[in-house]
């Protein structure tokens, strides 16, 4: 059973490519995401099944660009109940998807894992800065303006460290109070003290 949503989902990611538009999200996704995390805590492959298919129905049948994205995470991640492993291609293929539609989330998702070089990204600091700028210019995205303000900072290209530009992106991440902003600027930006040196974006916004 598992083996044939996982065959559904490769054959018709192609088909997504060509038929999805970017709707408005319905609240499909977060029903079956209640039904799969219930599926995990009691231990029921069938609650989890009814999740998964309920996200596949709104991805496939309604166009739900939530649904797609909770359903790259959910081939990404693999379930051990279920019994089967992280799909990191197929993962990406429906995130690529979700990238051209210029589905928020999808942005985000991408330049972390170009900033960090890992899940099938390689390594590209600047591509990721160009996609956290374009998530703070079209979504408004705090989040995204402090990372892009981290990268610009210390960067060793001197055109990217574009002073007002830095400033711009560190204020309104502080002024919306993302974690770790208001310390960054004091400490890196205003004091000029080293770098804060990253090892794993993901990782470290997780501990703040």
């Amino acid at each position: 059973m598992i083996c044939k949503v996982l065959s559904t989902i490769k054959k018709l990611i192609p088909i997504l490519l060509l038929l999805m538009q970017p709707v408005v999200a319905s609240s499909l996704s977060e029903g079956a995401l209640r039904l799969i995390q219930t599926g995990n805590e009691i231990n029921s492959p069938s609650v989890i099944m009814s999740g998964q298919r309920l996200l596949l129905k709104g991805m496939f049948k309604f166009n739900d660009l939530d649904a797609a994205y909770e359903s790259s995470k959910q081939v990404r991640s693999g379930n051990r109940l279920m019994g089967y492993s992280p799909q990191i291609p197929m993962a990406n293929k429906i995130l690529a998807t979700l990238l051209k539609k210029g589905y928020d989330p999808a942005i985000y998702d991408s330049a972390l894992y170009l900033l960090d070089g890992d899940n099938g990204f390689v390594q590209d600091a600047l591509m990721a800065l160009n996609l956290f700028e374009e998530s703070v210019r079209m979504y408004a995205n705090p989040q995204s303006a402090f990372i892009a303000a981290v990268i610009r900072n210390e960067s060793l290209v001197s055109v990217l460290k574009d002073k007002w530009r830095i400033d711009e992106l560190i204020t309104f991440a502080v002024l919306n109070r993302v974690k770790g902003a208001v310390q960054y600027q004091a400490q890196y930006i205003n004091n000029r003290q080293n770098h804060l040196q990253v090892k794993n974006w993901r990782n470290w916004l997780a501990n703040q």
